[in-house]
Parts: structure tokens; C-alpha cells; sequence
């Protein structure tokens, strides 16, 4: 059996890789905090319990990540001949089926709270003798609760974007929009407060249409990476221009004739084929091997890419007819 070598991140990508391990382990250790926070103080209010859950579930993917990156860099063997670099797009997966599911079962309570018309109570604490109203102290824990996500995600996404690390990129983009989660469950505590039951439930019910659409938009991703999509950094953005950089670099080797090029993406690094029509026949083995360590030294996400000689005319016009209608 054919086993990959070892893939070995630059140099230069080793201090950026540690950084946002360093800024995950902040992360967990804010998010427990929040969750902590919240949970004093939790109560009846639906909205709370919303956003407490939607922080629970916020640890899931800064988790996944750091468990994930123990097993990523372990060598090939032969029961993974391809390696282990698709385990962060498992951990994404994980992550994002939680989401979805947390986030749906929390809208369908908040809704049946409202059409039941369930009026929360929020009760008054005594602290150094004096009554205070329990919903100031839950606006102060989801002040607490916005404040740091916002800072780290917005860290979170520039360090991703430097390494391809695009769970913890969407895991940033959840944390920076974490003030609307956090605003929605301060209006619904207020509003409770001034009379408006009804204010709870529909804030909770905000928080978990929030949650529940980042559970699918990453439950999309996951799902396209593990299909072999066209690689993009997210569904949103542009597949990227890769595939034909490769193939104008074989466009430009004096022995190829045609040439095309499909890439797959493996968590944080691209593999592929590329499927050529030599001129001639001449020293093919090793003009082939050749080609192969010049599109693998073309951009550093670039794991292995196997070169494949197609001397049939029919057969390679048909490939590469096929290949250029997907793009």
C-alpha cells in the first residue's frame, strides 16, 4: 500500500498555528466563564436560558479545535494512508450539528411558551442589604457575556484566515455577532420587567433562530468539505483561483500539450490530481515527478498533488472538456 509522506507546515505558518492555539485556550477559559456568570443568575427568563445554552454550545467548536489539532498532525499510516488532516473538518461537523439541533429544540420551547402565554418572574436578590431586582444583575452577566466574544472574535478571524482554519474563522464570525444574541436577552429581561411577558419568550426566540442558522450555514460547509467541493474559504466567497494557477504553470513546461487540474480541500490544506498530454513520451517519468514537486511548492496549502499522463487525444479532450463545465 502507497502511504502519503507526512505533511509539514512552513516554518513561517508555526508561530501563526501556535497563536491561535494560545488564543482558543483564552477562549475556552472566557466562554467558561460566561457560561458560569449566566448560570448564577439564570432564573425563569427564557431568553436567558437561550443565550445560556447558545454559550454552552459556543464551547463545543474552541473544543473540537483544540482536540482536533492533537490528532492532525499525525504521520500516515496504513489503516489512514491519506492521513488525518480531514479531522478538523470532523470537528467542524460536530460542532455544527450541535448548533442546529440545541438552537431548533430552543425556538420550539420559546414558541411554546408564547403560544401558552407563560409570564416569567423575575424576583429581587438582598446583597449587603440591600433588594435588588435580579434582572440588573442578568443585564450586568450579558454585558459580560458580549464584551469578550467581540474582542476574541475579531482576533479569531484575521489568525484563522493566516493558517486556513476555517472552523475557528467560523467560529470567530459567531463570537463578533454575539452582541445581538446579548441585546436580544437584555431586551427580553427589560421588557419582562416593564410588563411586557410576551418580550421573554420572543427574545429567546430570537437568540435560537440566531443559533440555529449558524448550526446550518456551518452544517453547509462541513458537509462541502467532506463532498470534495470546489475549495472556498466559506460558501460565500469565490471558489479560489488555485486549480488554474496550477494548470498555467503545466501550460508552461515546453513538453505539455494540454493540461487540467481538479483540487479537493482537507481541512486546512488542498490535495489533487492534474492530467496532462505530453508532446512526447520522452524521459515521461521523470518530467512527471517533476511537475508534481513544482505544483506542490506553489502555495503552502498545497499537501500533494499526483500528475497523471493521458496520451489518448479522445480521452484528455473529454476530461478537460469535462473539468472546464464545472468551473
Amino acid at each position: 500500500m502507497k502511504i502519503r509522506p507526512a505533511y509539514e507546515l512552513p516554518c513561517e505558518k508555526h508561530d501563526d498555528l501556535k497563536y491561535l492555539i494560545r488564543l482558543e485556550w483564552w477562549n475556552l477559559g472566557f466562554r467558561l466563564s460566561i457560561v458560569a456568570v449566566l448560570a448564577l443568575v439564570l432564573g425563569s427568563s427564557q431568553a436567558m436560558k437561550a443565550a445560556w445554552y447558545e454559550d454552552i454550545l459556543s464551547l463545543v467548536p474552541a473544543i473540537a479545535f483544540l482536540v482536533a489539532m492533537r490528532f492532525r498532525n499525525r504521520s500516515p499510516d496504513e489503516e489512514f494512508p491519506y492521513g488525518y488532516q480531514r479531522v478538523t473538518v470532523v470537528a467542524f461537523l460536530c460542532a455544527a450539528v450541535a448548533l442546529t439541533l440545541i438552537g431548533s429544540y430552543v425556538l420550539l420551547d420559546s414558541l411554546y411558551k408564547l403560544i401558552m402565554m407563560e409570564h416569567p418572574s423575575i424576583g429581587a436578590i438582598e446583597i449587603f442589604g440591600e433588594t435588588i431586582w435580579m434582572g440588573w444583575l442578568m443585564v450586568a452577566a450579558l454585558l459580560y457575556s458580549i464584551i469578550p466574544p467581540v474582542i476574541i472574535g475579531h482576533l479569531q478571524m484575521k489568525a484563522a484566515t493566516k493558517v486556513h482554519e476555517k472552523t475557528v474563522f467560523a467560529d470567530g464570525k459567531m463570537s463578533k455577532a454575539d452582541w445581538m444574541t446579548g441585546l436580544a436577552a437584555i431586551t427580553g429581561v427589560l421588557g419582562v420587567g416593564a410588563g411586557f411577558w410576551w418580550a421573554d419568550a420572543l427574545a429567546g426566540m430570537l437568540i435560537a433562530l440566531d443559533v440555529t442558522k449558524d448550526g446550518i450555514m456551518n452544517l453547509k460547509e462541513a458537509v462541502g468539505d467532506l463532498l470534495d467541493r470546489r475549495p472556498r474559504f466559506t460558501s460565500k466567497a469565490k471558489p479560489e483561483g488555485l486549480a488554474e494557477q496550477l494548470e498555467a504553470k503545466l501550460f508552461d513546461l515546453d513538453w505539455v500539450a494540454s493540461a487540467a487540474v481538479r483540487l479537493r480541500e482537507e481541512g486546512h490544506i488542498f490535495s489533487g490530481e492534474a492530467f496532462v498530454t505530453p508532446h512526447s513520451d520522452v524521459n515521461l517519468s521523470r518530467r512527471l515527478r517533476e511537475a508534481s514537486q513544482l505544483l506542490k511548492h506553489t502555495d503552502w496549502r498545497i499537501y500533494e498533488v499526483v500528475v497523471t499522463a493521458l496520451p489518448s487525444e479522445t480521452e484528455a479532450a473529454s476530461l478537460y472538456n469535462c473539468l472546464d463545465s464545472r468551473r
